[in-house]
């Protein structure tokens, strides 16, 4: 049984722009409290985003709106990237990895098995989340990016 709590953890305004919602989990056995951010800046959402360690915080999600969302897992050199935005799912690849490998990652407080093309660095899913906040939208066309679409 998971106990989900929420909490708001600060509002991080800089100028008039707008703000994004963003939660990282936080769990502590069994029970994750979701923190909740407020942010318009990029640094702001890298902070968050250092917290992932695949123990603790192992997903970050930024709520483009009630239906559309971009989610990081993962944590210590390790992540993965999905999100859904007018009803199309998205999921980052490193179209490099050629292996069929499975690899073990805690993302949302669940190990999961993961196929090695959607195992990506640092540098590539902070990087997408920046772009996510910065255009309001997933990168979907961002030659540096790749995606799977459903």
């Amino acid at each position: 049984m998971y106990i989900h709590l929420v909490e708001v953890k600060d509002i991080y305004q800089l100028n008039k722009e707008v703000i994004m919602e963003i939660t990282l989990d936080n769990w502590n056995g069994s029970h994750c409290k979701e923190e909740v951010y407020h942010i318009n800046s990029s640094e702001r959402l890298l902070e968050i985003l250092e917290k992932l360690d695949a123990k603790q915080h192992t997903l970050v999600n930024l709520v483009l709106s009630e239906e559309n969302y971009l989610m990081i897992g993962g944590g210590r050199g390790k992540y993965v990237v999905t999100g859904e935005e007018n009803e199309i799912i998205f999921n980052l690849i490193n179209p490099e990895e050629g292996s069929t490998l499975k690899i073990e990652l805690n993302t949302g407080g669940q190990i999961g098995l993961f196929e090695s093309k959607y195992i990506l660095s640092k540098e590539i899913a902070f990087k997408c989340a920046v772009k996510c906040l910065t255009m309001g939208g997933i990168p979907q066309n961002d030659l540096d990016l790749s995606w799977e679409r459903y």
